[in-house]
């Protein structure tokens, strides 16, 4: 049932607001923080009160969790500080924003006139969240990315991105999602203190996809209990409809990988729509106070062309699965956590045989990557601290030589290696303010192309707010 709002209970909320948020700075000082609502269970409801309940406090832990920077932390049980409506039927703002410089340095570089730059870098994430009752929840967010040495920012050419745009049904422990969804089972654990640029910047980013990290339209049903959370999703549509495309492998065309396959010929101001994408994504995870562990298996399907019946279809799969262990101890009166976690992914797919003359066949040879990495953080008073993650990616392309004179086909295989190091510390001055600083290197080594060798370094100082 949806709640209607006279011209008189208008008026009177508002004025309620307008007294919350002038109030709101002597309230944070004295009342304690509501604990969080799990993501994944109903809201049980509250007992009829003689005077109204007050808004809780944002909750600056569940919003600032490692895993919040990519997930977003669970839409609140009631309605928290900065939020608009009743207790249960509310809509608030989402809100982060970070910039600051970054200083690059092309140490080896396939062009070597190239050179590094100093920039200044700005990113925003905007749009609302809410409760539509005890079982429902909605979230909707944008995104204007950082771009390249700030290329996002004039007009015509600003860089924004739809990211999560779901609707959510809980209860009994069960969640259903569709919408541009977010499979919490596909994202690696990472070092919370690389987030200062919100996991945007090459060195954070492209390391998640390379391993499997799956946000695109879709649907996904999650049931928890005891600690485990059982999960699958599904997506079926064009290669950029999800970000699980970008673990895909080979030689799409020009010997581009097959994310970029759909940007190469656009129709109308719209992509590549020739090829369909389908992916389905099982996954087991467990959390515990003392450690958390994930497994997932992403099973995918490609159609070549779409339009045609001709090609055969490629099939492939990523293995994946992550641990992280939560250490707490206090020397002498300074408590600390500390988290190390290891994640490793794996993929194999069949690859298209590119060459003119073999179309709609296969190589014998397919396509396969293994992503490793890990790392530590350690907190100290909390949320502020120092930490490190490193990412090893190596893949294996097999590409294709006809047969000439007596000389049988073959396929040889291109080896290349991706090594991301991030180092990091972040000092929370506020609750939602933090000031984060970070040194970060790239670098990329192909068998038997020592002129495409690439190394960079960077370094970041930002600051970065969230609510």
């Amino acid at each position: 049932m949806t709640p209607s709002f006279p011209t008189a209970s208008r008026v009177a909320l508002v004025c309620t607001l307008a007294s919350a948020l002038l109030s709101a700075p002597a309230r944070a000082q004295t009342s304690e923080a509501a604990a969080p609502a799990s993501g994944d269970a109903p809201v049980a409801q509250a007992a009829p009160a003689l005077t109204p309940q007050a808004p809780a406090k944002p909750d600056a832990e569940a919003k600032q969790d490692p895993e919040a920077l990519v997930l977003g932390a669970p839409t609140p049980a009631t309605r928290p500080l900065f939020a608009l409506g009743s207790d249960t039927y509310f809509i608030s703002p989402v809100l982060s924003i970070a910039g600051g410089l970054q200083s690059e340095n092309l140490l080896v570089n396939p062009n070597p006139e190239k050179e590094g730059r100093i920039t200044t870098v700005a990113l925003a994430r905007f749009g609302a969240e809410g409760r539509l009752g005890p079982y429902v929840t909605f979230r909707s967010e944008f995104e204007r990315n950082i771009r390249s040495h700030g290329s996002g920012i004039w007009e015509g050419t600003a860089s924004m991105s739809v990211r999560d745009q779901v609707l959510r049904l809980q209860r009994w422990g069960a969640t259903v999602e569709a919408g541009i969804i977010l499979d919490p089972a596909s994202v690696d654990y990472f070092s919370a203190h690389m987030g200062d640029v919100l996991l945007a910047d090459k060195y954070t980013r492209d390391p998640l996809l390379y391993s499997g990290f799956n946000r695109g339209q879709g649907v996904q049903a999650r049931y928890s209990r005891w600690g485990l959370t059982a999960g699958l999703s599904y997506t079926e549509a064009n290669p950029l409809s999800s970000s699980a495309s970008f673990m895909v492998g080979g030689s799409f065309g020009g010997n581009s990988r097959f994310w970029e396959r759909p940007l190469g010929n656009f129709r109308n101001g719209q992509p590549d729509d020739d090829i369909h994408f389908r992916v389905i994504s099982p996954s087991l995870s467990y959390e515990h106070p003392w450690f958390e562990a994930k497994a997932m298996a992403q099973l995918f399907s490609i159609n070549y062309q779409a339009t045609s019946t001709q090609d055969p279809p490629l099939q492939g799969y990523n293995l994946r699965g992550g641990v992280k262990l939560k250490l707490k101890g206090m020397v002498p009166a300074l408590p600390f956590e500390v988290t190390p976690f290891f994640n490793v992914a794996r993929v194999q797919n069949d690859v298209v045989n590119s060459v003119s003359g073999y179309s709609n066949q296969l190589l014998e040879t397919p396509f396969d990557a293994l992503t490793l990495s890990g790392g530590l953080d350690v907190f100290l008073f909390g949320r502020s601290g120092v930490g490190f993650n490193v990412v090893r990616v190596a893949d294996h392309t097999p590409s294709f030589i006809p047969p000439t004179g007596g000389t049988s086909a073959s396929e040889p295989v291109t080896s290349t290696g991706m090594t991301y190091f991030n180092v990091g510390a972040t000092w929370w001055m506020f609750d939602q303010v933090a000031l984060g600083a970070r040194v970060a290197t790239y670098a990329r080594d192909i068998e038997g192309k020592p002129e495409l060798k690439e190394r960079d370094l960077s370094a970041f100082l930002t600051l970065r707010m969230i609510l």
